[in-house]
């Protein structure tokens, strides 16, 4: 059992109390914990590091020890099996708005009475801890997507693990799921003869890694572009690249970085990483320190994306982290404003269809509105 922390703001410190209970005889771990909370923004987990910041279901934080998660991750317990994970296939030719299973019968993928169409392109959707094939973001995807192109769109429906309030163990489900994934793009270009050039993976959160676990599983590939919106952060810092979204993990990875040093990453991991108005605290979102709202924004973003002209898009090339943090606000707005004296050839979208693959490779910066529409 796990009792949530009890955290106090005052001044420029945070507080955290936690008491940690395993759930197998009487192991418990408290301790407290004093940071500043710059230095919870940017606190990335490297493997000196003994107390690590696992989110809650309810969008607080429990301070746990490297110890306490080490023998939660290596314990057996509910855990995702692969005929778990639900594939829905949605495209413009379906009459119902339930889409169609692509799955496993009698052991073989049977894909023959399906609406995939090779001839299209694919996009696939991953959704992230705590939801499903019905969030928010996943509907509005599929629909955005639908609404403008003739797309073979997949959904990826891993919410039998996803669901589970215990982030670790949500986590232990991820390369599972993504090696479901690579099978099933492996077999839709054995058997209908999908073409790895012509797929997206985008993922949000823990779908990011998943994404690039795909990506590096896949054995037809490599997919043409995976898009990480605000990848998670916590339990992945202190894995190497190849258990989590990196850039080799398609042809072009683009990050989407809103929550960065928090729930996200902030290090740049893709072939371009983009930070929204600074990549840490998005506006609108309240205080810092509530995660919740930050970390979406980066799939409020991308959808709207797909919906904007791509001058509405464009991005400024910087040179690291130091310009990411000291630029937000100084975008737009002003013909003095970094955007108005970038170069158009140091500018890219960010988002939008087709992907800037090709053209997009290092650090962007890009100020939007507080609420939607996000690129008026």
């Amino acid at each position: 059992m796990c009792i949530l922390p009890f955290i106090m703001m005052g001044g420029k410190s945070v507080w955290s109390w936690l008491i940690l209970t395993l759930g197998v005889g009487v192991a418990v771990e408290s301790a407290a914990v004093e940071t500043t909370f710059e230095q919870l923004l940017e606190h990335e987990l490297e493997d000196s590091v003994e107390w690590i910041r696992i989110p809650t279901e309810v969008g607080e934080w429990i301070w746990t020890h490297r110890r306490s998660i080490e023998v939660l991750l290596k314990r057996r317990g509910p855990r995702v099996k692969p005929d778990d994970v639900e594939f829905l296939l949605y495209t413009g030719q379906d009459d119902a708005d339930t889409g169609q299973r692509l799955g496993l019968l009698e052991g073989e993928y049977d894909f023959a009475t399906s609406n995939f169409r090779p001839e299209r392109p694919t996009r696939v959707i991953v959704h992230g801890w705590l939801n499903s094939r019905s969030s928010p973001f996943v509907e509005r995807l599929r629909h955005a997507y639908l609404a403008r192109w003739d797309y073979n769109v997949i959904v990826v429906d891993w919410s039998n693990c996803a669901k589970l309030w215990n982030y670790i163990r949500a986590v232990k489900c991820v390369p599972v799921v993504g090696q479901s994934l690579a099978l099933l793009l492996d077999e839709l270009h054995r058997q209908r003869q999908l073409q790895l050039d012509s797929v997206y993976v985008v993922g949000h959160s823990l779908g990011a890694h998943i994404a690039g676990i795909a990506g590096k599983r896949v054995q037809h590939g490599p997919i043409h572009t995976i898009v990480a919106l605000d990848p998670a952060l916590p339990l992945f810092s202190m894995h190497a690249p190849e258990n989590r979204i990196s850039a080799q993990d398609a042809r072009y990875v683009e990050v989407m970085h809103t929550n960065g040093g928090l729930f996200g990453f902030l290090r740049p991991i893709g072939t371009a990483d983009f930070y929204p108005n600074g990549g840490s605290h998005q506006p609108g979102c309240g205080l810092p320190v509530d995660w919740l709202c930050s970390h979406s924004r980066a799939w409020e973003l991308f959808v709207e994306s797909l919906l904007e002209p791509d001058e509405n898009l464009l991005a400024s090339r910087v040179d690291s982290l130091n310009e990411v943090q000291n630029l937000p606000g100084q975008l737009m707005g002003s013909s003095q404003s970094l955007q108005g004296v970038t170069p158009l050839e140091q500018r890219v979208k960010m988002g939008g269809e087709p992907s800037s693959a090709g053209f997009a490779r290092g650090l962007y910066v890009i100020d939007t509105r507080d609420r939607s529409p996000f690129f008026e």
